[in-house]
């Protein structure tokens, strides 16, 4: 079976910093990937390796087969590659809708003729755009603060609109950057039962990047840890933490 995303031997510097060594890893039809490590390990430059960002100075990335290296970010988008970032980027002054509807690849497509005249195609467009949004708020279960600002929800539950944002694109592969920074234990949960509900229910595979050590353990299929560019571990749960090597570079820093 082909990966759904293959990286292989990739490589990134920045003048004369290495930011990834030579990367290999798949992700598999319906796996939670977990990305682990300390600061400064690669693993956001990965993610942006892997949504068109930043371009690899070797190696290839592979999306269903295909070598995606020279696809720009928004053609990405168009074949199924969606994201989250660590630091919230919602539109403050749009709703909750309104940020997710800005998102859907249809949303800007209307000419201004069909704009003026409003035919009964238009209208139906229009109404199926609004209906799948509105579903990627329900996905999230954040359907009754559609008509909010953004800026008035809780910090976790803009954390949802992102999500519902990256749902809205239709996509078949998310990353999530930190998805539980600043949330409390109930948020978490409620968290960890989403994203399995997306990859097992809606069949999105997942990559995130996560300091909660635990939550990882718990939600991730795999799990890759990097480690000042380099890959050091990749494995199931037991096999990663008890890895001595995760253990000097990652887990050993958290105990202490």
């Amino acid at each position: 079976m082909v990966p759904v995303v293959k990286v292989e031997k990739v490589t990134v510097k920045f003048g004369g910093l290495i930011a990834l060594s030579e990367i290999d890893f798949c992700v598999n039809k319906g796996e939670i990937t977990a990305l682990i490590g300390p600061n400064g390990a690669g693993k956001t430059t990965l993610f942006n390796l892997l949504t068109g960002i930043y371009r690899p100075n070797s190696g290839a990335i592979y999306y269903k087969g295909q070598n995606i290296n020279k696809l720009e970010t928004f053609d990405r988008v168009k074949i199924g590659i969606a994201r989250t970032f660590q630091n919230i980027r919602l539109i403050k002054n749009f709703t909750t809708l309104e940020n997710v509807l800005v998102a859907h690849r249809l949303c800007n497509t209307e000419s201004i003729l069909h704009s003026i005249f409003c035919s009964l195609e238009t209208r139906n467009k229009r109404s199926a755009v609004l209906q799948e949004c509105l579903d990627a708020l329900k996905i999230v279960g954040i359907e009754t603060k559609k008509e909010e600002l953004a800026s008035n929800l809780p910090y976790g539950e803009q954390r949802l609109v992102e999500i519902a944002r990256a749902i809205a694109t239709k996509c078949e592969v998310l990353l999530l950057d930190e998805p539980a920074a600043g949330m409390n234990a109930i948020e978490k949960k409620k968290l960890m039962e989403l994203i399995k509900v997306l990859s097992k229910k809606h069949n999105i595979e997942i990559i995130l990047i996560e300091h909660d050590i635990n939550f990882v353990m718990e939600l991730a299929d795999k799990i890759i840890v990097l480690d000042h560019g380099d890959k050091i571990a990749e494995g199931i749960g037991t096999e990663v933490k008890n890895n001595p090597k995760v253990i000097s570079a990652y887990l050993g820093e958290e105990e202490e």
